[in-house]
């Protein structure tokens, strides 16, 4: 809201709150929705190359791999990429 300092998100919709589901709410579970980072490392040297992350949920996998092929292949900006 705006003059809060903070924003809005909806990232724990998918969840359930209903017992037994799959995708409950409950301790002790790893989520599908978190951002997680990537870090590309050359693989003859061990040095990082680069990290990056994009929107998590069930595109995060090909969304990681679409953002290396545009930016490593494809010769794309960052911002580009996405």
């Amino acid at each position: 809201p705006r003059g809060c300092g903070f924003s809005l998100q909806n990232r724990g919709a998918n969840f359930s709150v209903v017992p037994g589901h799959a995708n409950a709410v409950a301790g002790a579970k790893r989520p599908y929705h978190t951002i997680l980072p990537a870090l590309l490392v050359e693989s003859a040297s061990r040095q990082l190359v680069a990290s990056f992350t994009v929107m998590g949920g069930f595109m995060q996998p090909q969304g990681h791999l679409q953002v290396l092929l545009n930016t490593r292949d494809h010769g794309m900006s960052p911002q580009a990429a996405l």
